[in-house]
């Protein structure tokens, strides 16, 4: 069995400001290749320019201009889906049973995931406290199995389950969804903190750094990269290569 990971990229529009680049793309391969070398890495984009050392697939439309049902103006990974698509993970080259793991870029990756890669369960994510739910799941981490949880994709209607999972108190886009879901699927497996770790809610406010952290996501304003994050907490440039030269 082996494990696909799948790292995205593209152009957000005029209402998200954050742009993500080849450089951010290219670092995060970097960190990879030192902490999960067995791993294939997949980059899914609207515009390939300038990344290296990883497969490239070209991004679909399907969903590309679905609004985040919790506010209009926050970003919309609704395409993101897709994933869970058996033909489409069969044109990605991903045989049937093999691990697929989806990753966001603005993630620090500090230290070997093997452990995190062989954890098992139908499906393995970071779980949060919802704002109306015990259990979350954050879109940053998903791990599951190719050829399971079809429905995730297939039972997904643009014109109402961005809607019906928002009235159901589920907050997000794609990840209102598949927190949705999951929630009712046995076998889901959550990773918590310190494995992971929330850069705001741990690092900036618990003001720590712990060894056993393997993925701290930015999931919030500051990013990795930002010349902020490595002024007020100097670790991260132990983790991201030339934080300020990437920082945009």
């Amino acid at each position: 069995m082996r494990h696909h990971i799948v790292l995205w990229k593209w152009d957000p529009g005029p209402v998200v400001q954050r742009r993500y680049t080849s450089g951010h793309v290219n670092e995060m391969v970097y960190q990879l290749s030192r902490h999960a070398p067995n791993a294939r890495v997949i980059i899914v984009t609207d515009d390939p320019t300038g990344i290296v050392g990883a497969e490239v697939f070209p991004l679909w439309s399907d969903c590309g201009q679905l609004k985040n049902a919790t506010k209009d103006h926050l970003p919309s990974c609704y395409r993101r889906l897709k994933l869970y698509d058996r033909q489409t993970q069969r044109e990605m080259g991903i045989p049937l049973g093999d691990r697929i793991v989806s990753l966001d870029l603005d993630t620090l990756v500090c230290g070997p995931l093997d452990d995190v890669l062989n954890t098992s369960g139908l499906f393995v994510g970071w779980g949060l406290i919802g704002e109306y739910h015990e259990r979350v799941y954050n879109g940053s981490f998903q791990m599951f199995h190719a050829g399971t949880l079809q429905d995730i994709w297939g039972e997904f209607d643009p014109d109402y389950s961005p809607r019906a999972a928002r009235q159901a108190g589920y907050l997000g886009s794609d990840q209102s969804w598949l927190s949705w879901r999951l929630a009712s699927k046995e076998g889901v497996r959550s990773i918590d903190y310190p494995t992971f770790a929330s850069y705001p809610m741990h690092c900036l406010r618990m003001g720590s750094f712990m060894k056993s952290h393997r993925l701290v996501f930015f999931h919030g304003r500051v990013k990795p990269w930002d010349k902020e994050a490595s002024d007020r907490t100097p670790w991260v440039k132990r983790y991201w290569r030339d934080a300020d030269v990437l920082s945009e």
